[in-house]
């Protein structure tokens, strides 16, 4: 079986901290990695993620990141037609450096693959509180979600529009890759404990977004009657207030029988039309996107680095999404759970891209490394990608991963009978 990317994931203070030479040096040793790229716009967030502190970072223990801020120097003429830009690093050690083009030079003159990602918020809770309010999606009560974006909103479009080719127009880029958030998924039952049962994860979207005038116009353009669906889901919607006795008795009804999935939506059409119009409204997105960066520069690879177990939940129709992605990248890291029986959820998961995106299309499989990972899982995650059709695998992610781990990669591939290409 041959393969033509590790890819291994970095963060600018990864670098600054360790050094890139150093970094690469790592990781073509022990893990066979061809690939890199840089979360070039990254979101708030403590790393490592999954332990106390750092396993290898010379300098510091934890590290805090700023929120939703970009890693590279942005072309202000990438901007001129969106309203929103990047914001970069306030921190004196990060600001000034372009730390996307340091990788870049580092991997080239390693014959290396590179790339960058766009995180999973593409603008800070500051500016979207403030300035910035009216491209944040919101609820059915009009109340907005923290930062995150309407892609029916046309400034959204545009800034999403404008990362893209930034990047790809102005940077030795073979890929670029998002893994933005979706529409808010909303929430499934509060009443009991327990993981949510389907119907509970269907009637839970009615919390989620978006409800704002551009989804209206959106909606209505499709032909939709936008107030008599609206009417419907708030009625279910007001079911999760106990003291809205009649709607919270017969959403309590609901899942407390045994009403399947596809009943539900078949004796609901507003909320089967709710589900379709958000997914509508995604594959819309990231059309223009694709579009737009192949108008930029032919041959680029637009990835979709894929995480959520139930993406239509969020919006995200897999299938009909892939003909505007040249690569999707699975983001399950079941290794990272210690628990064997989860290689199983992998191999579902894996599968389930698979056939949404169909056997032709470049598919990398992640494994990660990180605690609680031990090296028979990780050799486990990689058979179970080569198993499961994947053409590259992933590392998830470089920073939180222990030394035993990520030595266990190369042992996997080539258990797997896996040989890693080089660049061409």
């Amino acid at each position: 079986m041959y393969w033509r990317e590790v890819a291994a994931s970095l963060y600018a203070w990864d670098l600054l901290d360790e050094g890139v030479e150093q970094i690469l040096d790592t990781l073509q040793e022990h893990t066979l990695t061809n690939s890199t790229y840089l979360v070039a716009l990254m979101h708030d967030e403590k790393r490592p993620l999954t332990d106390f502190y750092y396993p290898h970072n010379p300098k510091r223990l934890v590290y805090w990141t700023e929120d939703s801020r970009a890693y590279w120097k942005p072309n202000p003429d990438s901007y001129k037609n969106s309203r929103i830009k990047p914001r970069l690093s306030d921190r004196d050690d990060l600001r000034g450096t372009d730390w996307l083009q340091v990788l870049i030079d580092a991997s080239r003159r390693r014959n290396m693959y590179t790339g960058a990602e766009l995180s999973h918020t593409w603008i800070d809770k500051e500016r979207t509180a403030g300035e910035l309010a009216d491209v944040v999606q919101v609820d059915i009560y009009g109340k907005p979600f923290d930062q995150q974006i309407c892609f029916n909103h046309p400034d959204v479009r545009a800034y999403g529009i404008a990362l893209y080719t930034d990047l790809v127009a102005n940077y030795d880029i073979d890929m670029v890759q998002t893994c933005v958030r979706g529409f808010n998924p909303g929430r499934a039952q509060p009443w009991t404990s327990g993981p949510a049962t389907e119907v509970q994860r269907l009637t839970g979207t009615v919390l989620g977004g978006c409800f704002c005038k551009h989804c209206q116009a959106a909606a209505e353009k499709r032909g939709i009657d936008w107030k008599a669906m609206v009417s419907r889901l708030k009625w279910i919607a007001q079911g999760y207030d106990r003291y809205n006795a009649k709607q919270a008795f017969e959403l309590n009804l609901l899942w407390n029988s045994t009403v399947t999935a596809t009943s539900l939506l078949a004796d609901t059409p507003e909320l089967y039309q709710w589900i379709k119009f958000r997914m509508d409204s995604l594959t819309e997105f990231y059309g223009e996107i694709y579009r737009a960066c192949h108008q930029t520069r032919a041959g680029i690879d637009v990835r979709l680095n894929h995480y959520a177990a139930y993406p239509e939940l969020m919006g995200l129709d897999l299938r009909n999404c892939a003909p505007y992605l040249d690569s999707v990248r699975s983001s399950d890291y079941a290794e990272q759970t210690g628990d064997p029986k989860r290689q199983e959820w992998k191999r579902g998961y894996l599968h389930s891209i698979r056939r949404a995106i169909g056997v032709e299309k470049y598919f990398l499989s992640a494994i990660s490394p990180r605690p609680k990972a031990t090296p028979e899982l990780v050799r486990a995650g990689i058979l179970t990608s080569a198993q499961c059709g994947a053409n590259a695998l992933t590392i998830g992610h470089y920073d939180g991963s222990w030394m035993n781990c990520l030595k266990a990669i190369k042992v996997g591939l080539e258990e797997a009978g896996v040989v890693v290409l080089p660049r061409s």
